[in-house]
């Protein structure tokens, strides 16, 4: 038992849990950055999906009035 709780394993197994300690708060901050990251992409999707719609509304709107124009083109025409 002796071996277990040497100054020398303690010592080491202090080492490798600071070491985890380290990576833990690494990986949580790491982490926390990436979730906002996420977070602001997400917003900057659902604005995209706000102004295409838009855009596709415009757009329809724009198609009714040349097809309208066509129709009154052709009235005149034919």
């Amino acid at each position: 038992m002796e071996g277990l709780f040497s100054d020398n394993k303690l010592a080491e197994l202090e080492e490798k849990i600071d070491a985890l300690v380290t990576n833990y708060r690494g990986i949580k901050a790491e982490k926390e950055k990436l979730a906002t990251k996420i977070e602001s992409l997400e917003t900057e999707n659902r604005e995209l999906k706000e102004r295409i719609t838009g855009i596709q509304s415009e757009k329809e709107v724009v198609m009714r009035k040349v097809k309208s124009i066509l129709e009154k083109v052709e009235k005149i025409e034919g």
